[in-house]
């Protein structure tokens, strides 16, 4: 009995410096029917070592029980909706202030001040899922390999029926430089076809002076018909 009144009467301590922080989601213009809010959206209490959570209840409300003294961020995680983050500084005597704070800025710098209970109003709707796009005819039309695949069959189809319609002297010109950039289309096709790349390196460490070998031949023979 002598020790449960010291616990008893520390728990009673603790809880008259706990304070109740509450709140509720509005209607606004991002979101007049707050009821419309996923069952599983909630809100938040964070600071060093100590976390609070809380779901929103039937009438759009939420409360939060025994938060000690201190200051704290307040989020509000609803799929379809985005918030922005409140500070909220907890004081002695159940105090409760809240101020508009921004993320990566200085605890100090606050915006303006909230009145309590916190209203909480979501800054924009968020869209987390891309909406598969369906069948574009014009699309598909615009994809470079469609556009090529119709000039080529363009001109399958309507170039013999250009060149029987062209002047008979134009037309015989364009047949002639058709052949003659066949013939030598051909000549280059055979020439690479035939080039031996094993000779070509060999030959390249070879020196470009002939032998002496025949002049010094000739020349012995001229020699002998002088001492004749």
């Amino acid at each position: 009995m002598k020790l449960l009144a010291p616990l008893t009467a520390l728990s009673l301590l603790a809880s008259a410096s706990a304070a109740t922080v509450r709140g509720l989601i509005p209607a606004s213009t991002v979101l007049p029917n707050p009821s419309e809010l996923p069952a599983d959206t909630t809100i938040t209490l964070t600071t060093a070592g100590e976390l609070h959570k809380t779901f929103l209840r039937w009438d759009n409300t939420f409360v939060f029980r025994n938060v000690s003294e201190g200051s704290y961020v307040l989020d509000v995680a609803a799929e379809g909706y985005a918030f922005s983050p409140l500070r909220v500084d907890v004081g002695k005597g159940e105090e409760v202030a809240v101020k508009q704070t921004w993320r990566g800025r200085a605890w100090s710098n606050t915006g303006e001040s909230k009145g309590v209970p916190i209203e909480l109003r979501p800054i924009q709707a968020t869209s987390y899922y891309q909406v598969r796009e369906g069948f574009n005819l014009l699309k598909m039309l615009s994809s470079p390999m469609i556009l090529i695949a119709i000039v080529s069959l363009v001109s399958i189809v309507f170039l013999p029926k250009l060149l029987d319609k062209m002047d008979p002297e134009f037309r015989a010109e364009f047949e002639a430089h058709q052949k003659k950039n066949s013939v030598t289309t051909d000549r280059m096709t055979n020439n690479i076809a035939n080039f031996d790349a094993a000779s070509f390196l060999a030959g390249m460490g070879k020196s470009s002076t002939p032998a002496p070998a025949q002049a010094s031949g000739s020349s012995a023979g001229q020699g002998g018909n002088k001492r004749k």
